[in-house]
Formats: C-alpha cells, structure tokens, sequence
C-alpha cells in the first residue's frame, strides 16, 4: 500500500528525470527536485518556468491564442501577467484568474484545485500533466498572496 501511495505521489510532480530518492523511517519515497525546489518560490519567473512552461503550455493548450483552453495563453512571463493578472475567468462567471492578493478568490488556484471554488469544465488543471504536487500550488499561492508581482 506504502508503495501505491508513493507512486501516485511521484506521478503528481514532474518527470522521472526530475526525481531523487530520500529514506524516510518506514519507507522510501520519490520524491521530486522540482517539487522541492518549489518550496522556495514565490516569483513568476519560477512559476512560468517550471509550471505554466513545463505543465501547462504543452500540447497546444495554454499556448498562442488557447481558443480551446479560456484564450489564456501561459507561454511567457509576459503574456501568463496579463491572462492572469486581474483578468476575468473565461469559464467561471464573477470569477478572476488572478487577483493580487487575495488567494480565496483567485480561480488560478480552484482550476488547480487548491482552493473551493467551481471546477472547470472539463477537470483541474492541468489537463495533459499529472496534477500539479502540493509544493507547486502552494509556490502560486504566495505568489498572489504577495500581490502576484510581475517580478
């Protein structure tokens, strides 16, 4: 069972590449570096690099004009600022992607299911990732926490 629980574990972060092994008393665990390394992180930057870039801009989805995923184009620091940032969800009516500060009611983080609000249409995001791990979701929820900085 410990096994099971590792592997779903492993399979919400990023690639086998991107794994090291730690021991833990009663098991051993995989455990991501991109994870770990979130836990350091609040900034865009890092978020568009190793989330929106790794997870979220892949396979034609939130990338160029994203006509099939809420016109939310997430390729570039540039332009993940300005579909996030005070712009309103295209799925979620009286909802905004981003607002700066206030993490209750940002729909970034309920399409990522870290916060209540609706689900979207057609699943937590990301759609062709694994599920971002508690590490990521917590990077982006500083991030707006802290007035979602461009910086």
């Amino acid at each position: 069972m410990r096994h099971l629980i590792a592997c779903a574990v492993l399979a919400a972060c990023t690639s086998p590449a991107d794994m090291t092994m730690t021991t833990q008393p009663d098991a051993m665990e995989m455990v991501s570096e991109s994870c770990t390394e979130a836990t350091q992180h609040s900034d865009l930057a890092w978020i568009q690099t190793d989330v929106f870039g790794k997870q979220c801009s892949l396979g034609g989805c939130h990338a160029g004009a994203a006509s099939n995923a809420g016109h939310l184009n997430l390729q570039t620091v540039d332009s993940s600022y300005a579909a996030l940032v005070g712009q309103p969800a295209q799925t979620a009516s009286g909802w905004t992607r981003v607002v700066a500060g206030d993490t209750a009611h940002s729909y970034l983080l309920a399409a990522i299911d870290d916060v209540a609000g609706p689900k979207p249409l057609d699943g937590y995001m990301p759609l062709t990732a694994p599920e971002l791990c508690s590490e990521k979701k917590a990077a982006i929820e500083r991030w707006i926490a802290a007035g979602a900085p461009h910086d």
